[in-house]
């Protein structure tokens, strides 16, 4: 599957408006502030753009980063493996992302990938910027370009804010939330409170000596309790308090949903 299925027109505009509104005629000659926001524009799209790929049951595959350049695109005359080699095994030598991503520009990385790549593997809407975002190799080739940015991140020593790709499988498949957080499930929300759970308006509140006898009464009446049998009522209930609780908290707030 080069080409995506039903790819939405929304996100085709939305990065060919990026590029035609950035576009510069002399790559070497590149504005400050165009790098950071070459490398912030395309993780955060890519990651959009994923999230809705995910979404149609496409094979995650197909869109995985690259590990490393294609040698076959390596070896063709625009391709520059000098700088390739700086950016991986010296990302220090940039000081900023801005000039990490200028660098990709004006050094024609990022343009060779594409240039090549539409070329050899007949995937012509590559080198299209209106139409590129179509074919899975795009995210194939902006992966790795992700890739060397988190390797720019980490060796200056600024958190990453991690792969395209683990990103989005994990905001598709949704996130647990803090505790003292609320959840609806249907019309009932779920508190939780420092690690347990009730149900608003179904259980009474752990440990209130009101909800304690009267959950003791109503056992004794069906001879359920494991106090019903003492005659000391002094002793307390909290077994059975914790075995009601416990029934109440078998349906997960945080259960996910599969991929």
């Amino acid at each position: 599957m080069p080409n995506i299925p039903r790819f939405p027109a929304s996100l085709l505009e939305e990065h060919k408006h990026w590029h035609h509104s950035h576009h510069h005629s002399d790559p070497s000659k590149l504005p400050t502030g165009y790098g950071t926001e070459f490398l912030q524009f395309h993780r955060q799209y890519i990651a959009k753009a994923l999230q809705w790929y995910y979404q149609q049951g496409y094979d995650p595959k197909l869109v995985a980063p690259w590990t490393n350049v294609p040698e076959e695109i390596r070896n063709t005359s625009c391709y520059d493996q000098g700088a390739e080699n700086r950016i991986r095994f010296n990302p220090r030598s940039f000081a900023s992302a801005d000039e990490l991503g200028r660098f990709l520009e004006s050094s024609n990385v990022h343009g060779c990938i594409h240039q090549e790549a539409a070329r050899i593997y007949g995937e012509g809407a590559l080198n299209d910027f209106d139409f590129a975002p179509q074919s899975t190799m795009f995210y194939n080739i902006h992966g790795l370009i992700d890739q060397w940015y988190q390797n720019w991140e980490r060796a200056m020593g600024y958190r990453s804010q991690g792969s395209i790709l683990g990103t989005q499988v994990k905001a598709f498949r949704g996130s647990k939330r803090s505790c003292g957080s609320k959840r609806m499930r249907g019309k009932a929300a779920v508190n939780v409170d420092k690690g347990s759970m009730r149900r608003s308006r179904k259980l009474p509140v752990r440990g209130s000596s009101a909800s304690r006898s009267r959950l003791t009464r109503a056992s004794v009446k069906r001879g359920t309790s494991p106090n019903s049998k003492r005659k000391a009522w002094g002793q307390s209930p909290r077994p059975l308090l914790y075995k009601q609780y416990a029934a109440a908290s078998r349906l997960d707030p945080f259960r996910r949903p599969q991929l």
